[in-house]
Parts: C-alpha cells; sequence; structure tokens
C-alpha cells in the first residue's frame, strides 16, 4: 500500500480507544462544549474523492462537520463539490442522508463549463462509486445537485453580515467563480462584494508554509494527472489569493500541518458507530486503503476543525510574525509567503498533533444523530 501514500500531494509536474455502545453517551457528553455562542455558519467548499489530491480525508471533514453541527456548534450551510466527475455530488449526497439531513444541507456543483475554467472530466477514486453504490442518497450525481455559483450567492444573501465561514479543501474552482459573479435575483452585489459582506473568515487547505518549493500542493495545482486542469485549478488558486476581500481573513493550512495528524484508523474503526455496513465514512477509508485500521493525514479535517473551533483548539497556532500574503503562481500552482505589512491573512504552525487526532477521531465516533444515541 506505500504507493497509497504518494497518491496525495504529489509534485504538480509532467516530467514527471474503543468505543463501546455504552460509552457513546458519556463520549457525547465530553465531544461537545455547551456555551451561549451561535453556532458557526459553515460552507464546505470540497473536491471529495475526485480533484487533484487523490485521497480520503474529505470524507472525514464533511463527516466532522456534520457531526459539529449535531452537537450544536456549527450549522451546516451548504456543501460545494468543486471539481468535475459527477458521482462524487452523490458521495456527498450519502453523507447527508447517513447523518440525517436530506434536503437540510443543499449541495452545489461546479460547473465544468465554467467560461474560461472548463474543467476536463477525470474518474473519480474507488471509493466514490462504494459509497453511491451500497448506500442511500438523496441524489446519485451532480446533475441533480444545485449550481454551486448560484447556491453560494442564494446561501449568503440570507445569512447575518460578516458571519459565514468558508472551509475550503479542495480546488478554487467554485470560490474564482463566485469572485467573478454578477448581481442576480438573491443579491444586487456582485461576487466580491457579497463575500466583503458576509464572509468572516476563509480556511484554506491549500500550500506549503513559508514556501513550496518547485514541487506545489495539489489544492493550489490542481493535482499532476491531467494538465489542462492543473492550469485550470492553478488560475483559480492565484485569483482567490489575489482578489479575496481584506475585510475577511484567509488562514492558510499547510500540507506540512496535516501531514503530521493522522486520523479514521483503528482508533475510529472500533467505535460503536464504526460498522462497516452501516457507517460510510468507515466504508469509505477501508476501501480507500484496501483494509481495516489504516489511519490517513488529516489536511481538510484539521482546516474544518479550526474552522468550526479556531486555532488554539485545534492544537495549532497562528505564525507569529510572519506578516505578509500568500502568493501564488498563476501558471504552476506553487506558493510562496511574501513578507510585508500586516494583512488579512496568516497561516497555520501545528503545536500538538495528538490533541488534533483525538479530537477528529472523536468526531468522527459521534452518532449520526440523537434517535442513533438513544437506540
Amino acid at each position: 500500500l506505500a504507493h497509497i501514500a504518494e497518491l496525495k500531494h504529489v509534485p504538480c509536474f509532467f516530467t514527471m480507544p474503543f468505543c463501546g455502545a455504552a460509552q457513546i453517551a458519556s463520549l457525547t457528553l465530553t465531544l461537545f462544549v455547551t456555551t451561549s455562542s451561535a453556532p458557526v455558519k459553515l460552507i464546505i467548499d470540497t473536491d471529495f474523492g475526485g480533484g487533484g489530491c487523490k485521497d480520503v480525508d474529505d470524507v472525514t471533514a464533511v463527516a466532522i462537520a456534520h457531526a459539529l453541527m449535531t452537537g450544536g456548534e456549527a450549522e451546516l450551510l451548504a456543501i460545494m463539490l468543486d471539481t468535475a466527475p459527477v458521482r462524487c455530488s452523490g458521495a456527498i449526497s450519502v453523507l447527508n442522508h447517513y447523518y440525517g439531513r436530506d434536503g437540510t444541507v443543499p449541495i452545489g456543483a461546479y460547473d465544468v463549463q465554467t467560461p474560461s475554467a472548463t474543467l476536463e472530466m477525470e474518474e473519480p477514486l474507488p471509493y466514490v462509486n462504494h459509497m453511491v453504490d451500497h448506500f442511500p442518497s438523496l441524489i446519485k450525481n451532480s446533475s441533480q445537485a444545485e449550481d454551486a455559483v448560484a447556491l453560494y450567492r442564494q446561501v449568503l444573501a440570507t445569512q447575518p453580515d460578516r458571519s459565514v465561514t468558508i472551509s475550503s479543501i479542495g480546488i478554487h474552482t467554485n470560490l474564482a467563480a463566485l469572485l467573478r459573479s454578477e448581481a442576480d435575483e438573491h443579491s444586487s452585489f456582485n461576487g466580491r462584494d457579497l463575500i466583503r459582506q458576509k464572509v468572516r473568515l476563509l480556511a484554506v487547505m491549500g500550500g506549503r508554509y513559508p514556501a513550496s518549493g518547485v514541487h506545489p500542493e495539489c489544492n493550489l495545482c490542481g493535482g499532476q494527472s491531467n494538465r489542462h486542469n492543473q492550469g485550470v485549478a492553478s488560475a483559480a488558486s492565484s485569483f482567490v489569493a489575489r482578489h479575496w476581500p481584506e475585510e475577511s481573513e484567509i488562514i492558510w493550512s499547510g500540507f506540512e500541518v496535516g501531514r503530521r495528524v493522522r486520523t479514521g484508523g483503528a482508533r475510529f474503526q472500533r467505535c460503536a458507530v464504526a460498522a462497516l455496513d452501516r457507517n460510510p465514512v468507515a466504508a469509505a477509508i477501508v476501501n480507500f486503503w484496501g483494509g481495516p485500521d489504516q489511519s490517513w493525514y488529516s489536511w481538510d479535517p484539521l482546516t474544518t476543525l479550526v474552522a468550526v473551533r479556531g486555532v488554539d483548539a485545534a492544537g495549532c497556532t497562528k505564525c507569529r510574525n510572519c506578516s505578509g500574503i500568500n502568493a501564488i503562481d498563476g501558471d504552476t500552482g506553487r506558493n510562496v509567503w511574501v513578507s510585508g505589512p500586516r494583512s488579512n491573512q496568516t497561516y497555520l504552525l501545528l503545536q500538538d498533533a495528538e490533541k488534533a487526532s483525538k479530537l477528529i477521531d472523536d468526531l468522527l465516533c459521534h452518532p449520526p444523530s440523537t434517535r442513533a444515541l438513544l437506540a
């Protein structure tokens, strides 16, 4: 299985604790801290097994977002697919169904015919088809999902000012298209002004810090499997970094951070909720590895955890004395942190990998609903 570990964050160049049933109620009490704070209004933008990063941690990221919503910490406003393979939308829908949110959490899919950003179709990873074929869902493919940019605009327009957090855990096609969008029936603002008005934080899994060197990270460059899609993804990443409104904070979570946090392995798979015939998260991870009890890097769930609970609570800190911006090359997706005046951007430093790992696995062990908890 060594080749699997090379699939995520490959260079973009073409030369190239048991959780028994009796423990679940107690676990739930420790997972979520009751506060008077309102839930974080969250949108997830994901490539979900069909983008440049050939991995499974998008599944765990969406799963913990649902668990955080169950615990009252997040309000999952929408999940956006930012890449081409159509069945990835169906796999996202499988998780919505599993967590009891059919019709509650809308799914938006990237329009592959977006002018100047037309993605070519690629096959998703096998676990995507496994999820869609073996678990129930409201929709099966992107033709049944909403248009991502239209859904972004609809959702953002209805939210209070500066209240929305976006966890970006895929390529930046949707975000670039949203920035370029014009006024419509949902809002009189263009895309950049709508973001300025509504989005408090953009948490991005993408890049290496302080610099990628010659090997760009796959969310920023779109991976190595398709030269055309690499160009589209790189251009989109550069556009988002340069044009995101200064009023909205960006936290960049790099390759070097999530690589030190492994989740979804034996600690999760031995929980009472992780039966392979009933839990699509466990089924996806085992399908990805070809066997049980294997953990995977946590680039995407860590970013999502930061988006909801904050940097410190996720075992991280923001880089100090790192004023500047993230500069992304629009042709290659390579990035470098450019020192300069204080800006709306920063990047993460990991302080406690075990803390982050346990928090994520504990959320994966959370039952899909209160009814499931009491069953």
